[in-house]
C-alpha cells in the first residue's frame, strides 16, 4: 500500500489512521513531514515545544485492545492525566517534537527489529491541550517485493477473479434458459438479468483494481471507474429487483400500486446516498475526519435500505388481512402474497449475513486469512442469487407462483353455497393477468366456466 495523508488543524486526542497485516517478509516505510503545531494557553500566551506531546504509536494486535483502553482514560479522565503516550512510549516511532524520528524504515525479515508479523495499527495520539497540529505523512507497507497489499488481503484478485467466472457462468445459464421459455418471461426477469451482469463485471473489474492495487501499491487505474460505475447499479438493481418481486410485480399484478411507487423511489434514493458514501469511504484517507463521517454515513444509510425492503411486505400483509374480512375476494391477494413469505426470510438471512455475520466473522479471522471473509460473503450472494432465480423462473407451471382456490378458504372469509358457485380447485399461473376460474351452473344446470 503507498498512500498519503494530510492533516490540517487536528485536535483530535487519539485516532486510527491505518491498518494494515504483515506477514514474515513485511517491510514498512513512514515519513513525516511539514509539522506546525499551534497551542495556547490561558491568556494568549503562546506555550513553548516542550510542551507538546505528541506522536503516531505503531501498536501490534496483541496490545491492541490496552492500547485502545488507555486512549478511553486519556478522554475521559483527562489527556494530561491519562497520557497514551507514557502508557505506550515504546510504540511511539514518530516523537512530532523530535525531528529525527519522523522516518521510520522497518522490515519484518530483519532480525535487528525483531518485529512480530501480524496486525499494525497506526494511531496518532496527542497529550497536550488546545493543541492542534498539521503534518503530512507518507507511508509505504508491503509484503514482498512487489506485493502492496495486507498479508490477508493478498489472494483478492484471484478470489473476485474466480467469482466473477462463477456469476458468468450463472448469467450464460440464465439466459439460455430464458431463450428455451421465452414465451413465460416477465419484465422482472429482464431484471434479474441485468443484476447478473452488473454484478458479473463488477466483480471482474474488482479483481483487476485489487491485481493493481497488489503490484503497484495504489489505486490510479481506468478499472477503478469501471468498478464504481458497475457497483453502482448493482446496488441499484438489487434493491429494485427486490423490492418488485417483494410486491409481486410483473409476476402477479401488471402495475405498482402509489405506496410501492414511493417505497422504491426512496430506497432508490437511499442507494444514491448509500454508493455515494462507498465511493468516498473507498477514495478518502482513512482517519480524517471526512472520511468518518462518509464511513457513518454508508452504514446509516446501508441500514436504512435493509429495513425498507422488509417493511413493506408486512405493511401488505396486514392491509390485506384487515380487508379480508369486507372484501370476499381479498384473500386470493392474501395467498397470492404469503407464497412470498419463504422468499422474504431467506432476504432477512441473506442481510443478516452480510451486514452482520460477516463483520463479526472479519473481526475473527487472523491477519493472513481476511480474504475468507469475502469469499463468504461472494458464495451468500451467489447463493441468494441462485435460490431467486430458480423459485421466480420462468416455467409453464411454476408452483412457487401457483395459487390454488379451496372451498374451505373461502366459508373461511364468510363465502357460502348462497352464492351459487362452484370453485374448483384449480391451479392459477399468472400470465396474462387473470385472476381465478370459478364455474357457475344455472337453473338448468348448465355449468359455465365464470373469470373473475
Amino acid at each position: 500500500m503507498k498512500q498519503e495523508w494530510t492533516f490540517d488543524r487536528e485536535d483530535r486526542t487519539d485516532f486510527l489512521i491505518e491498518r494494515f497485516g504483515f506477514g514474515d517478509h513485511g517491510a514498512m516505510s513512514v515519513h513525516v513531514r511539514d509539522v506546525q503545531y499551534t497551542l495556547q494557553r490561558e491568556g494568549d500566551k503562546e506555550a513553548q515545544t516542550q510542551d507538546v506531546r505528541a506522536g503516531l504509536l505503531f501498536i501490534h494486535e496483541n496490545a491492541l485492545w490496552e492500547t485502545v483502553q488507555f486512549m478511553q482514560d486519556a478522554r475521559d479522565g483527562g489527556s494530561e492525566r491519562y497520557c497514551v503516550l507514557q502508557n505506550r512510549s515504546s510504540d511511539m516511532w514518530i516523537d512530532f517534537t523530535v525531528a529525527t524520528t519522523w522516518s521510520v524504515d522497518r522490515k519484518f525479515a530483519d532480525e535487528m527489529d525483531a518485529l512480530e508479523p501480524g496486525f499494525y495499527y497506526l494511531f496518532f495520539a496527542q497529550c497536550t491541550k488546545n493543541l492542534q497540529i498539521s503534518f503530512h505523512m507518507d507511508a509505504e507497507f508491503r509484503n514482498g517485493v512487489l506485493n502492496y497489499l495486507s498479508a490477508g488481503d493478498s489472494p483478492l484478485p484471484g478470489v473476485y477473479l474466480l467469482m466473477s467466472l462463477a456469476f458468468f457462468s450463472a448469467a450464460i445459464m440464465w439466459l439460455r434458459y430464458l431463450r428455451a421459455n421465452a414465451s413465460h418471461i416477465h419484465n422482472v426477469h429482464h431484471m434479474m438479468t441485468a443484476l447478473v451482469v452488473c454484478k458479473t463485471v463488477s466483480l471482474f473489474a474488482e479483481s483487476m483494481r485489487f491485481y493493481y492495487m497488489k503490484t503497484h501499491g495504489d489505486t490510479l487505474t481506468g478499472w477503478n471507474e469501471v468498478y464504481y460505475v458497475f457497483m453502482f447499479l448493482k446496488g441499484m438493481m438489487l434493491f429494485a429487483v427486490i423490492l418488485l418481486i417483494g410486491t409481486g410485480w410483473s409476476l402477479l399484478k401488471p402495475h405498482l400500486s402509489t405506496r410501492d411507487k414511493y417505497v422504491i423511489t426512496a430506497v432508490l434514493v437511499l442507494q444514491v446516498l448509500s454508493n455515494t458514501a462507498m465511493i468516498a469511504v473507498e477514495e478518502t484517507s482513512v482517519g480524517t475526519q471526512s472520511w468518518v463521517t462518509w464511513r457513518d454515513m454508508l452504514h446509516l444509510v446501508d441500514i436504512l435500505c435493509c429495513f425498507a425492503i422488509l417493511f413493506p411486505i408486512v405493511w401488505s400483509i396486514r392491509s390485506l388481512r384487515a380487508s379480508a374480512f369486507t372484501d370476499g375476494k381479498a384473500h386470493i391477494n392474501l395467498q397470492k402474497l404469503t407464497q412470498f413469505r419463504s422468499f422474504y426470510l431467506i432476504v432477512v438471512t441473506y442481510i443478516y449475513f452480510t451486514r452482520i455475520a460477516l463483520f463479526l466473522l472479519t473481526a475473527s479471522l487472523p491477519y493472513n486469512a481476511t480474504w475468507v471473509a469475502v469469499f463468504m460473503g461472494e458464495l451468500a450472494s451467489a447463493a441468494f442469487f441462485s435460490v431467486t432465480g430458480y423459485r421466480f423462473r420462468p416455467v409453464v407451471q411454476n408452483p412457487y407462483l401457483e395459487v390454488a382456490t379451496h372451498i374451505e378458504a373461502l366459508d373461511e372469509f364468510s363465502l357460502d353455497d348462497d352464492d351459487d358457485m362452484e370453485l374448483q380447485q384449480i391451479p392459477i399461473q399468472r400470465r396474462d393477468h387473470l385472476k381465478y376460474t370459478a364455474v357457475k351452473t344455472n337453473a338448468n344446470g348448465i355449468k359455465t366456466a365464470v373469470t373473475c
